[in-house]
């Protein structure tokens, strides 16, 4: 299948969640760590594996079900029992301990296997909803 990546490109680092042009979301299934950035890059996936233009090697993805929302208002970061309020008016919070400062208005999230990836941060964070 030859796809686009939907957005900017960091590299694979670990366990990288990639949307695709036509919605789907897959994430890295075994662990690579390699650096580069794009911009919308041309993405093929065989057999399990994606290979994305520029990276040296293709690696093994799994397709996952994600949604995306919004941070109703200020976010900065993760911080003990952080409670995250989305524009949908759910709230969740952290399951497991984190810290990582990142200040944004706004940003989108990603919810996925019970975990949350806020745009810019480096890691998806175990969460629970709350309400």
């Amino acid at each position: 299948m030859k796809t686009q990546i939907a957005s900017s490109w960091n590299g694979w680092s670990g366990d990288t969640v990639v949307e695709l042009d036509d919605g789907t979301f897959w994430q890295q299934d075994e662990y690579l760590y390699e650096y580069l950035y794009a911009y919308r890059p041309a993405a093929e996936i065989t057999n399990g594996a994606m290979k994305v233009e520029g990276m040296s090697r293709a690696v093994r993805v799994r397709r996952i079900s994600a949604s995306r929302a919004t941070v109703n208002g200020e976010w900065r970061g993760w911080y003990g029992k952080t409670v995250v309020e989305l524009t949908d008016g759910t709230r969740w919070q952290p399951a497991e301990y984190h810290y990582e400062y990142h200040y944004a208005y706004r940003p989108d999230v990603l919810l996925f296997d019970d975990k949350m990836l806020v745009d810019d941060m480096d890691e998806a964070v175990r969460v629970r909803r709350l309400r």
